[in-house]
This record gives C-alpha cells, structure tokens and sequence, in this order.
C-alpha cells in the first residue's frame, strides 16, 4: 500500500510540475511532529499565522505524527497545534527563506479551554543540514555596515570580498560562480557574476546565504547562494521615509602618501517605502523607491591628478501579493533602476582625465510567483522571472589619434583615451531569463516517518548582445608612461618589445544563449525524532549558441546531494550533520563565446620596429607630446604596411581562427563534503560549527600542440591553433574550512554574535584577474616552452584568507525619549597572498633568450614570451586587517503611528591603515626583457633557462623599486569614516 502511494505521488509531480514555470523560490519551510506521551498523534490540526502570511495556513499531521506546511512567506508565526480531547499548545517560530524550520509538540489530555504556549521561539537551530546564515533587516539596521546585499553577504563565514576588484567569494570559489537571488531571478551580471543592485535597502526583508550543503533545488554554482527578499505589505499600512548623509570629508584619508584632499560635499540618498492591504487577506501592495546623488573624490594613478566622480541612480519598486482563493495566491514584482555616471573609469587604472567617460545603465527585474494547495499534501509552486540590463561606456570618438588607448604594461595604467567604445557603438546588453516548476508533496507514516518530497524543472537563460570594442579606434599601443613634473608623456621603444595592438571586431552580435534545463527531486526524510536524511539529485542539460549563432554547448550533468542529520536528544538541543554533493556551475559566456565570429573581438599584436620616441632618458625639454607620438607611430606602421605585415605579428587571437572547439564544453564542477554540529544555548542562542571539504574540476583550458593543427587569416598568416575543452590534469583548486558562527542574549537587553572562519585556498587555478573575469588557464599550450616547474606552481590562491572574524554586540537602551540602540562590531581577517612573476623569453637565438633556450620544434609562432613565478605561488602577504565599527541609533517616541529615528555609523573608528588589497601594490619584476633590469654593474640582467636553472637576483632578474609599494589610496583599507541616515517609519 505504501509502495503504491509513493508512485501515485511521484506520477503526479511528473505530470503537473513540467505544465508551470518558475524561478528559485522565495519562500521557507515549517516541519514538526506532534506526540503524545511518546507515541505519534495522527488528525492534529496544526495551524499557523504571522502578519507575513495572508490568512492562516493548516495542515493536520499523518499517521507517524508529521506535518509539512511549505512555501511560507519568511516571517514570525504563531503555530496552533489541536485535536479533540487534546490541551491547545501554541508555539512561536521564526520561518526563514530558503531554509527549513521546526516545530514539535506534546498534546497531553485536557479540557478543551486548557492551553500551553510556549513563548520562546522555538528555531533557534535550524532544522536544515545546509551551512547556512540569515540576516533580516532589523538585524542589519542595528549593526554598523551598509543595508546592500554585498555588505549582508559579506558578514557571513565563508565568505569574503577578496576576488579581483574586490568581488565576493564564497566558499573557495572564482567569484563569478555563486547564484544571488532578489525575489527569486537571479541577478547576477552576466560577465563577472557579482550581484546587480536591483533592490532598494530600505525595502529588503531578509536575506539567507548558504556556504555549503546546499539542496538540489538550487544549481548552475560551485560557491554559494544569496537569498534575498522584499517586503510585500501586510494588512496594516506601513513605510518608511530616509534621507542617508555621506561626505567625502568624512572619510579620513589614507596612508597613501600621494592620497589628494577629499572634497567636501554632503550627498543624500533618498528612500521611501509604503505598503499595506487594497483588500484585507486577499490583496497586498507594496512599493519602494531610492534617488542617490553623490560626488565623490577620486584620483588618478601615478600622476595622482585628482577628480569629482558623480553618480546619478533612480530605483523603483512595485509589488502585488494577491491571494486567489484561500489555497491559491499569486504575487507579482517589478524593480527599475536608471544609473547614469560622469567621470568614470571603464576598466583599469588611468593616468590622466582623457581616460575618463559617461556611463549609463538602465536595469529592471521581473517576477511573476504562483503557489497553489491543490490537497492538503500536495502543493505547486510555479515563477517566471527576467533582468535585463544595457549599458554604453566608453571613447566617444573612433578617431585614430584621439581613439587610441595607450598602456604601459609594467606599470599596470593605461590613459590618453577611455577603454572601450561609447556612444559611436551599439549599446552592451546582458539579460537573463528563467522558468521553474516545483512540486511538494509530505507523507506521513508511523512506520517509515514522514517524507517531504519535492521535484521540479528550471530553465534559465544568459542573453549576451555585446561587440566588445575595444578602444575608439580598435588600436592601442604598448609603450612606457613618463612623468615629467606635472605633465604626462608616452614613449616607445623597440628594445623593450613595445607593441601596436589591433582589436577589431567582425560582425556585429546576434546575441549569444547559453541555457541550462534542470530536473531535480529531494527527499527530505525524518525516520523519527533522532535521525533525518536528505537525498537529492539535480540533472542539468546544458546548451547553447555563441554571438554569431553557432552551437558550442551541449553538454549534461548528474549532480547527487545527499545529508544525515542526528539529533542526539531527539529535542534539538545538539544535532550533528553530514552532507555529501556535486555541483554542476553553468558554463560560462567568456569561454563558451571565445570563437564567436561576432560580438567578440579579435587581437593582433605587432612588434614596434620604428624609431625609438621618448626613450629611457631623454631630457624633459625634448621629450615629445604624446598626440605627437601617436602620430609618428601610425606613421610608421602604415608606411611598412600595418595590420597586414606579418612580419611584425608576434601574436594573434582570432575567434575562430586561433581557437576552437572540438567537443562541446562543459560546465566546471566541484565536490564536497561537510560535517557539523549545531547546538542551543537553552532559549538563549545557538553555536554551530561546520567543516566544508571542496574540490573542483572539469577546469575551461586552451591546448596548442603540434597536432591540434594551423589556420591562416585573412591576410594569409598561419597560427597554431588552440583547443579549448575542459582538463583535470596537472591543474587543481582545493578549499578547506572550518566555520563557526552563533549568538546569544547575555542578559536583558545585551545581545552577542558573530563568526570565525578559518580557510585554505590552494592550486593553480586562479580562474578569474582583474581584467578577465574568466580567464582560461593555459597549462597545456605549448607545452615544450612552458613544461617547467615555475611555470603554474600550485600555492596559495589570491583569495587565500587564512583567518576571518566577524563579532558585533548589541545593547538596547529604552528611555522616556525614545529607545537607544548601540552596537560594536569587530572585524579582522588576515593579510591576502601575492606573487612575484614576470615574463621570460625561453627561445634559443632571440635576443632575450637563454643561449641554450627551446628550439622551435615546428610551430608556426612560438611564443615570445612565458610568465614565470620568481617566488612561491602566494608567497607575499599584505597586511593582517582590523577595524572596529561602532553602530549608535535613536529612535524618537511614536507620535499618532510616526517615529522618527536617527540612525549614525562610524567605520573604524581607530582609524588603522593596513594595506588590504594586493590588486593596488606593486608588483613589477624585472627580466631580461626589460632594459630597466640592470646588473650592478650597469650591465643588462642576463636570461636564464628555466628548465636547467635557478634564476639569481640581481644576475638574471630584480625587483622593481617599488615593488610591495601601494600605488593607490585603494590599497589600503577604509579609513575613520561616518555617516548618518535621518527619517521616520510609520
């Protein structure tokens, strides 16, 4: 009999859940089971209500005692459990979204006007396996950080903001590989996977973030997931008005020597929300809407030139939560953003005001969320969901000479024209679309416990139209700032293998599709009050076509989840937890896209041969404009026949033509394992402790060897032509943590949280740099030259943050002028690696290369160059950071339903200045390459070969002179700031 109501209730999820769409919910789950003198009590009516949930909800408890009442919006509940005979129990439990709560209960016999409630809430340790933190807004109003998702995110273990520039990180992973949600669509940026801000702070409800653990009903990430909600109203009108006050004068400057005065200009940000009932129960609204202002002061790099950068963003929200039968409700939600910046930098470190640009970005979401109780077991939940995003930025001329960007490499700036192109080119959108279909059906049983069964189907789209120009004019050159006084130079000079670069873009983009179609099941199984389990398993079906309509992925994946958690007491008080899972991430446009004909562009790169312009040396009274020294270079380029001499081509990349594809790609994956314990501290608190194991594989790399074969452009030059696949070989990234967190009320109105974790990053594997968000490891290409040990070591990864705490007490201060609120947060983590690397020429007879160097076993270009790790992997370390933050609000007496508050921050309050970002020191080391590497005897540095020697300093390489020098206020961490918010809720 039960056998058959298992297939009964599996054909109904197969046949119902494919017919609705959706997105990643939104919603939390409720369990328990109900006894009675230690037997299940089966016909309890367990009901719940909260002034988050339209109506009440009830389920009544199967044969083994177990309830299941899903998809309940994130909030307070009272929970009723009755049964004829029985004594009322009432129970209050904090429902979180994304994670599963718990409520048990002991009916004892009584009259039917005796009841028993239980006051203290009564999910102080969640009853989910996953590694997971929630933040509400209250929480995150009284501490001292800002209300973004970013700075919620970033206060739970396991994670840091230590990617390139400064970017989330979760768990171990690249930080573009994690899923963050706001109302359910996924608002990651296309390109670099960082949240999108479509959200108004002043409107978030809660957010929950899962570090490891995670149910197969999330996928398409190897790092972790943010979940984020808005508010939707209620039955009682509510909202809030905010004025938040920053100045640049209230920010102290940096220990960098070169830092410019800040300006002194206050900037508002304004938010309003209002949300109440058009009709009792049935029909919620909500609305929200933020205007932010602000000039900001900034600086260039080198020349230290300072500059107001503004930024103009409107954000508005609107939502409906209707209920259309008391089973059946719909909620609908739409959030628009117009950003508009001036003086901003695209990409990159600039040199000068020429570099700077505009930037527009218009934004919006959509939600459209359907739950419905089609029994009393079984509920369909159904979303679809879309962001979509477009931006210009860039040079605003594609003229030759005032379109050209120029670099200097060993330096790391660039300047004279801003990156990219503007207005003259069509704009960059990068929108994403998602369905899903999700089925819950609980069945209860005394002999086998109660089973939550859920399974679903997800499609989600990544929509790409970008022609990524490169610069105005599709050229840059190679060469060496100089800085003379208060003015800025360029030069060229054939002895430091100074270089025209020439990107031009094909075809124009007919907009890549990457998509991924999901199947999972779970099975969340509680045996009996001691034992629960968890088996899940996600099957994804990737495919897509790239910018210029070509199929380039096809691929599938199984992923397992699977979990056991022990309760020792069969009381919550102490639970341990094992989990097991694959992730499958999506696989990424970067690489997916790197041989389409259209939208991407292509490189050329040729060796500067002409005359030497502002070489190392040359007086300040000869030095030449650098509009001169465009000119004179396109001069001599084009009179020996530019783009089409490939005598002067050293490298090339071709999408299509360099590289391609032999099979589909596939998606990257990772494995883990955790363990954990959790525990309550009576009604006080709870501490849990987790141990996350992570691996990953199935890494995107780029091959060249002498049989993946030649292609020829259109201006007759042959390449060797690269594979790109996905390899395990020789490549590794491997996380390793343990994450404690917890909180608890030491006495009235004093509380204490917080949470350590200790981390190890370590591989060759880095997979992301400032410049590119996903770089593709080359560790096989060509592998005669680059076969030596200091060529892709394995060490200790950039995002490698051994220690990191987070601990903030509260104290609430009621008095007869309003209620005070004081908080102190204490931050520490330990310094991030960096390494010594620099670029040597391995090739024999070059003339900086060893003497017995590789010899050209028969490619058609041999690389002229290779990097080579002069240190460890990670072996430089900024500097251990810790800041104090102390949080101080008022909040004035109610005046006819109004408060008024105040509500003041000030960040590091001691004001240290430890240099936190590794991206903003210097790290030149200097080569044979170079003419600055210069013996003591004035002789240049002499090339080694990597294979047979061990390079010395000050013989085969050097340090630059400022080499673990800041070379910005960036790279140093956020010095005494405050900053106030003014407003009233009502």
């Amino acid at each position: 009999m039960l056998r058959r109501r298992y297939s009964l209730s599996l054909i109904a999820l197969l046949v119902l859940v494919p017919a609705v769409l959706f997105a990643q919910m939104t919603t939390g789950t409720l369990v328990g089971t109900v006894m009675s003198g230690g037997s299940p009590l089966p016909g309890t009516t367990v009901s719940v209500s909260s002034p988050s949930l339209q109506g009440t909800r009830t389920a009544v408890t199967g044969e083994g005692g177990g309830y299941n009442l899903p998809a309940l919006p994130p909030g307070k509940y009272l929970v009723t459990f009755e049964l004829s005979g029985m004594q009322k129990v009432e129970k209050n439990v904090v429902v979180s979204v994304a994670q599963t709560s718990r409520a048990d209960a002991d009916l004892r016999v009584g009259s039917v006007s005796e009841s028993l409630t239980v006051t203290a809430d009564a999910s102080s340790v969640s009853e989910s396996t996953a590694v997971a933190t929630n933040f509400t807004s209250e929480q995150i109003n009284q501490l001292p950080i800002s209300r973004s998702i970013d700075a919620t995110t970033d206060l739970a273990p396991g994670v840091t903001s230590a990617g390139p520039n400064n970017q989330i990180t979760i768990s171990g992973a690249t930080s573009f590989d994690n899923l963050f949600l706001v109302d359910g669509v996924v608002v990651n940026e296309n390109l670099r996977g960082q949240p999108n801000p479509l959200y108004i702070e002043d409107a978030i409800q809660e957010s929950t973030v899962l570090t490891g653990g995670i149910s197969a009903e999330f996928g398409r990430f190897t790092g972790g997931v943010v979940s984020t909600i808005t508010k939707s109203g209620g039955n009682e009108f509510s909202g809030s008005l905010r004025d938040s006050l920053t100045n640049p004068k209230w920010t102290r400057k940096s220990g960098f020597t070169s830092q410019a005065d800040p300006i002194d200009s206050i900037n508002s940000s304004y938010e309003g929300t209002l949300g109440g009932r058009i009709v009792r129960d049935r029909l919620w609204f909500f609305g929200a809407g933020r205007y932010n202002s602000q000039d900001l002061s900034r600086q260039t790099n080198l020349t230290n030139i300072p500059y107001v950068f503004n930024s103009d963003d409107k954000r508005y929200e609107g939502k409906l939560t209707g209920q259309l039968t008391p089973r059946h409700s719909l909620i609908g939600s739409f959030i628009d953003s117009r950003e508009h910046r001036d003086n901003t930098v695209t990409t990159g470190r600039v040199v000068d005001l020429r570099s700077l640009t505009t930037f527009s970005r218009p934004k919006s979401l959509l939600s459209i969320n359907y739950n419905g109780l089609l029994t009393s077991n079984f509920l369909l939940e159904g979303q679809f969901s879309r962001m979509r995003d477009r931006f210009t930025s860039g040079a605003e001329t594609r003229d030759l000479i005032e379109g050209t960007l120029l670099v200097d490499d060993s330096a790391g700036v660039r300047g004279w024209s801003p990156t990219f192109c503007g207005s003259p080119c069509p704009a960059k959108q990068r929108n994403n679309k998602g369905y899903l279909g999700k089925g819950s059906y609980f069945l209860s049983t005394r002999a086998s416990g109660s089973h939550n069964l859920t399974g679903g189907y997800d499609e989600f789209h990544q929509l790409r139209n970008e022609n990524n120009f490169q610069s105005g004019s599709d050229l840059r050159i190679h060469g060496t700032y100089i800085i003379s006084g208060a003015q800025t130079f360029f030069g060229v000079d054939p002895a430091n293998g100074d270089q025209i670069e020439y990107d031009p873009v094909p075809a124009l983009s007919k907009t890549s599709d990457f998509a991924t179609r999901s199947v999972f099941f779970n099975d969340k199984w509680n045996l009996n009050s001691r034992l629960s389990f968890n088996a899940g398993v996600r099957y994804d079906k990737a495919f897509g076509k790239d910018q210029a309509g070509r199929k380039t992925v096809d691929d599938s994946a199984v992923s397992p989840r699977l979990a056991a958690n022990f309760d020792v007491l069969g009381n919550g008080r102490h639970r341990f937890s094992a989990t097991y899972g694959k992730y499958v991430s999506k696989v990424d446009q970067g690489p997916a896209d790197n041989t389409a004909g259209a939208g991407r562009y292509a490189s050329f790169y040729f060796d500067y041969k002409g005359p030497a312009i502002n070489p190392a040396g040359t007086p300040a009274s000869q030095l030449v404009p650098t509009q001169e020294v465009i000119r004179r270079v396109f001069q001599w380029f084009n009179s020996v026949g530019g783009v089409t001499n490939g005598a002067l081509l050293t490298d090339a990349f071709i999408p299509g033509v360099t590289t391609r594809f032999d099979h589909s790609l596939k998606a990257p994956s990772m494995n883990e394992f955790t363990v954990g314990y959790s525990t309550a501290l009576s009604a006080r608190g709870f501490l849990r402790a987790d141990y996350i194991h992570r691996v990953w594989k199935n890494f995107y790399t780029i091959t060249r060897t002498l049989t993946t074969g030649i292609s020829t452009d259109q201006y007759g030059n042959s390449y060797d032509q690269g594979v790109i696949s996905n390899a395990d070989q020789g490549l590794s990234r491997n996380y390793n943590a343990l994450q404690l967190q917890g909180n608890y009320k030491l006495f009235g109105q004093v509380g204490l949280g917080g949470n350590y974790t200790y981390g190890r990053l370590r591989g060759n594997v880095e997979g992301e740099t400032p410049s590119f968000a996903t770089s593709i490891t080359d560790f096989n290409n060509r592998a005669q030259y680059t076969g030596f040990a200091q060529y892709n070591p394995v060490g200790d990864l950039g995002p490698d943050m051994r220690h990191r705490a987070n601990v903030w007490l509260t104290y609430d201060l009621p008095s007869p002028v309003g209620s005070f609120n004081f908080s102190l947060l204490q931050r520490y983590h330990s310094a991030l690696p960096y390494s010594a690397v620099a670029t040597i020429d391995v090739r024999k007879g070059t003339s900086n290369g060893p003497v017995n160097g590789v010899v050209n076993p028969g490619y058609k270009a041999p690389p002229s160059s290779v990097p080579y790790y002069f240190s460890r992997r990670g072996a430089f370390r900024v500097d251990n950071i810790s800041e104090t933050d102390l949080g101080l609000n008022w909040y004035l007496p109610a005046f006819r339903g109004t408060r008024a508050f105040v509500e003041a921050d000030l960040l590091n309050i001691l004001s240290r200045q430890g240099i936190e970002d590794p991206d903003f020191i210097n790290q030149t080391v200097l080569t044979r390459r170079s003419t600055a590497c210069k013996q003591a005897s004035g002789v240049r540095c002499v090339a080694f070969n990597p294979f047979t020697e061990t390079p010395v300093e000050g013989l085969n390489f050097q340090y630059g002179p400022t080499f673990g020098k800041p070379t910005s206020a960036n790279a140093y961490q956020l010095p005494r700031t405050y900053r106030v918010s003014l407003g009233l809720k009502f």
